[in-house]
């Protein structure tokens, strides 16, 4: 049966459109309590005083906890260490907080209500210090420091470089310099966090059973037995069904800490659900980052040489390490042949919430960077920005292509496989790039202004160390499929299933796959870095496969027939001659047992029709992609609509059109909410502004364009599927390519756009801008 590769509909979703979702605070345990933490109210400060009693003396109050109560808890772990970075982690309860949101006390009641009412109770006082929360300001001299300990805000400094970059400049003919300054958003998922703790003793040794939404169940039940210091096996962590991550659960909170410590304090399960404000307060941002980058070309449009100097925050802690901007600096060159290359990236600590890898991470920064100074080089040199960019790509038969520069983890960057120039080829002909093109000469007749904005663009998939799973034929002939996977909507369920009932041939419907729990699998990495289709995929295959060879062994036993002979077929192995002679898989699974206790194990296979496998890739398989977007600016209210996007995608070899299409879809649509809408913003005091959904704008429907998506297909040479992620690569894009639109279609007044989101009001401000500096020329 043909699977892999078909556009199959997802079988959770009849489950999930019924509401019968299983998510965190659906999960109800006999005594369970309810958390509520007081959080502090300022970005850098001491607490000097803090009263509990009133708190505690709330009927139904089980426990308050505050700094002195938690002070034998540990920082939280640094998940990517790296040796230049000056890591400062989070402690649970800490007496000096660095970011307005974090938590300073935690109240365990009978009920939410009454936890947050004891909440209000707490009596706390301050001694405020200074604090630093713009990026720029932090990383002046004499800038106040967000850690008292630290001689500067800086924690590290990036580097990377090929040839001579400096040098190489002079010789460009045409020099172009633009200034970029991206924004912070949050995740958003529309789950917010939340666990629940219990913990048993009544078993030979203490067992801890959480229930979380996490991204990393197995990170996190690492952290878990370290930090209460016991075994491995004496911690479970089960992510049932989550409602959305983009890497807002990845990360090791002090709330995963605190929950379960505060469960084995009381002697109950716990559980905690993060509210909207305190996930806009206290869960990872990312994005902000602030570039000069300087390209260089010849008179025919050539690269020769790009430099690029930037800024970057990490907020008040590391919760991963520093690899968002580690990325941005690896990628920027992209999808171009780029010899002479210079990035240096300093990251500051600011008293701000943390920010980690977010759906993109760092690569929407990198894809703007070259994207939008190879359109300022076209205007400069009168080229067609789509074609100086398809000249500098790098061809299809230069892979494996090395750029020279190092990969996030420290190798040698190497692109495995792609076609580039194709993308192009595509985006110009189902775009319908010169129809708009002459489109928009007859607009700007009518007074309208509407531009083309283009970008191609890459995404490094399929990080991290491995995954693994099992695959096993039950007697009844379905066939289950364990993972150390956990999904948060991205269709699993469907896509492994897929995989496993091809390598088979089972109908799909008796393929169960089961994740998130680290009871049925014992090893995993984690749901991120669009990953799983590429590394739990291919553990999926080679263990079925595995299972394949067992079954055709044993059935050639059973039947009495050479092995060769054999093959698979809806659920039964049969004579490929004399396909009357079969055997069901069931059957084979009844028969791998060994038949009644006390008899000699004789079969040619192990015991049990399943076999376990594991895969971890060499390297990272190099998704690509290339988009248009057509949008038009309002000339009164300068609002910003996009009436045309077009995507193009080569995410290797697609298990499931269907869900890929659909990743694409939310993964634009995310990037247009970063391009257009969302912006977290705080003051120079370090107080959040935009700390609800009435500030915080995210996109609806109405404001998210019909999109045209497009797949080629160029197989990753780095596993036996030839997959590459999808889970990110539609975000990508968006940020460069909506800019390089609005750009285009204002030119003509002379603004130069350097912010992303762009706003109306920011638009406003740059006209006025650009209208001043036109009259001063005048005067002179």
């Amino acid at each position: 049966m043909k699977y892999i590769g078909q556009p199959m509909k997802r079988k959770i979703d009849p489950r999930l459109i019924r509401g019968q979702g299983r998510y965190v605070a659906d999960i109800h345990m006999d005594g369970a309590l309810s958390a509520a933490f007081l959080r502090s109210t300022h970005a850098h400060a001491n607490i000097t005083e803090i009263d509990l009693e009133q708190a505690r003396k709330l009927p139904g109050v089980v426990a308050v906890f505050g700094p002195d109560e938690a002070a034998e808890l540990p920082c939280l772990p640094v998940v990517f260490p790296n040796p230049n970075l000056i890591s400062v982690t989070q402690r649970p309860l800490d007496r000096t907080v660095h970011h307005v949101g974090e938590p300073v006390a935690m109240v365990i009641a009978t009920s939410r209500y009454i936890a947050e009412d004891a909440v209000d109770l707490i009596k706390i006082k301050y001694e405020k210090l200074p604090a630093v929360s713009f990026l720029e300001d932090a990383a002046r001299p004499g800038a106040p420091l967000a850690h008292r300990h630290m001689e500067s805000n800086l924690a590290m400094h990036i580097s990377q470089s090929i040839g001579n970059a400096h040098e190489r400049m002079k010789e460009a003919d045409v020099v172009v310099s633009h200034r970029f300054e991206i924004g912070r958003v949050s995740c958003l998922p529309i789950e917010t966090r939340g666990l629940l703790a219990k913990w048993s003793h009544h078993q030979p040794e203490p067992v801890l059973e959480v229930y979380a939404a996490t991204q990393s169940q197995h990170e996190m039940r690492k952290i878990l037995s370290e930090t209460f210091r016991i075994s491995e096996h004496q911690v479970r962590v089960v992510a049932p069904d989550v409602g959305g991550a983009f890497g807002a659960k990845a990360p090791f909170y002090v709330e995963d800490m605190l929950v379960p410590w505060a469960s084995l304090q009381v002697g109950a399960p716990v559980s905690w659900i993060e509210d909207r404000m305190e996930h806009m307060m206290s869960c990872i941002h990312e994005r902000e980052q602030i570039h000069e980058a300087t390209l260089g070309v010849t008179r025919e449009g050539k690269i020769v040489a790009v430099i690029d100097k930037g800024l970057a925050s990490t907020g008040a802690y590391v919760p991963w390490g520093v690899i968002v901007p580690i990325i941005t600096s690896s990628l920027i060159p992209g999808p171009y042949r780029v010899t002479d290359y210079a990035c240096d990236i300093d990251v500051f600590y600011t008293n701000t919430v943390p920010l980690a890898p977010y759906r993109g991470a760092g690569r929407p920064q990198a894809a703007m960077i070259l994207n939008r100074l190879l359109d300022e080089a076209a205007h400069e040199l009168n080229m067609d920005p789509l074609e100086i960019k398809r000249s500098n790509l790098i061809q299809a038969d230069e892979f494996p292509y090395r750029t020279g520069l190092l990969s996030r983890d420290g190798k040698p960057q190497i692109y495995d496989s792609g076609n580039f120039p194709k993308l192009v080829e595509t985006v110009k002909s189902e775009g319908e790039y010169e129809h708009w093109r002459e489109l928009q000469e007859e607009y700007r007749k009518q007074g309208r202004n509407v531009g083309i904005g283009t970008v191609v663009c890459i995404e490094n998939t399929g990080f991290g160390n491995y995954e693994g799973a099992t695959v096993r034929v039950e007697d009844t002939g379905e066939v289950t499929v364990f993972t150390g996977a956990a999904t948060q909507g991205q269709g699993h369920e469907t896509s492994l299933a897929q995989v496993a009932a091809e390598v088979l041939d089972v109908p799909l419907e008796k393929v169960i796959v089961r994740e998130g729990d680290t009871s049925l699998f014992p090893y995993g990495t984690g749901t991120f870095a669009s990953r799983i289709a590429t590394i739990a995929g291919n553990a999926v295959y080679k263990a079925a496969q595995k299972v394949k060879q067992h079954a055709l062994r044993l059935a050639a036993h059973e039947l009495n027939v050479p092995e060769s002979a054999l093959e698979l077929a809806g659920g039964y192995v049969r004579k490929k001659d004399e396909p009357g002679m079969h055997i069901s898989l069931g059957a084979l699974s009844h028969a791998a047992k060994g038949g009644a206790p006390g008899k000699t194990y004789d079969l040619p296979t192990d015991p049990m029709l399943e076999a376990t496998d594991y895969f971890a890739p060499e390297g990272a398989a190099i998704t690509s992609m290339s988009d248009m977007a057509v949008v038009e600016v309002e000339p009164e209210t300068l609002q910003i609509k996009v009436l045309h996007y077009l995507s193009v995608h080569d995410s290797g070899k697609l298990l499931n059109p269907l869900i890929v299409t659909g990743q694409y879809q939310g993964g634009i649509s995310n990037g247009i909410g970063n391009a257009l809408y969302e912006e977290i913003v705080y003051d120079r005091e370090g107080q959040l502004l935009t700390s609800s959904l009435m500030d915080y704008l995210v996109p609806s429907s109405t404001e998210i364009p019909e999109m045209t998506i497009h797949h080629i297909e160029t197989p990753s040479p780095l596993n036996p599927l030839g997959v590459k992620g999808a889970g990110e690569s539609g975000s990508i894009p968006v940020l460069a390519v909506i800019q390089s639109a609005v750009q285009d279609a204002l030119r003509h007044t002379g603004v130069k756009i350097h912010k992303i989101p762009v706003k109306p009001l920011y638009l406003k401000e740059q006209l006025s801008k650009a209208a001043l500096e036109e009259d001063e020329v005048a005067i002179q």
